[in-house]
């Protein structure tokens, strides 16, 4: 796997605007993204907290519709911590009121359950769950990966240059990339170029609409890439 410093690269030169992808989670795409790259860390936190499958779903699909009812994503103050804090923090307030019965429900009782695709996603976990980390630990890793499988696949072009990407990441040398794919070397390190400058974009894009300072983007970049690299060994 390729050092994502490499992916990611020197340049800071992003505004950061306070979390305003959150803010924006009214927009259907907006609060998808944030779904889709949050969901899976947790519930993987709630497993490690002792759970079993059926009531970590549960948990989690009436936290994050909770959320979503009470329109506290849009309400949460950036002053008071990053995204990833705050998220934890409700969750473990909301696991609280759960255990004592007063948020319990019968699956579905009246609320618009989300439609996350827990059954795949428990295989991954049977492998985090033999760590001895910390349920926090996971989360924060496990969010590095949905993040990075999230960027991947908001990538669109040509499916030659896509798979040539692929490769790149996978620590493919040029010469083989062009062998496989039918491209010269130059056009395939052209595509791979602008590839990972658009992974770049997309990355980092999203760590500064969801953070709410330029210290804390060069704190939450820092940490997403040795998140990633810890994942990956």
């Amino acid at each position: 796997m390729r050092d994502f410093t490499e992916i990611l690269g020197e340049n800071r030169e992003f505004n950061t605007t306070s979390w305003t992808l959150v803010r924006s989670v009214k927009d259907m795409q907006a609060l998808n993204d944030l779904i889709s790259i949050y969901w899976k860390p947790l519930y993987f936190f709630v497993r490690k907290r002792g759970y079993d499958n059926e009531t970590g779903k549960d948990i989690v699909q009436e936290f994050l519709a909770t959320l979503l009812e009470r329109d506290a994503l849009s309400k949460a103050d950036p002053e008071r911590g990053r995204f990833r804090t705050f998220l934890l923090t409700a969750l473990v307030n909301f696991i609280k009121d759960w255990s004592k019965g007063e948020s319990r429900q019968k699956r579905g009782g009246g609320r618009n359950i989300l439609s996350l695709d827990f059954a795949a996603d428990e295989s991954e976990y049977r492998i985090e769950a033999k760590s001895a980390e910390t349920p926090e630990a996971v989360l924060h890793r496990t969010w590095a990966r949905s993040l990075w499988k999230h960027a991947l696949s908001q990538l669109e072009g040509d499916a030659t240059h896509l798979e040539a990407f692929r490769m790149y990441l996978a620590d493919v040398d040029y010469a083989q990339i062009a062998e496989k794919t039918g491209l010269s070397e130059g056009a395939a390190k052209t595509a791979v170029h602008r590839l990972k400058g658009r992974l770049r974009e997309i990355l980092v894009g999203h760590l500064s609409r969801t953070a709410a300072s330029e210290a804390e983007l060069g704190v939450e970049i820092e940490e997403f890439m040795t998140l990633l690299a810890s994942g990956s060994k």
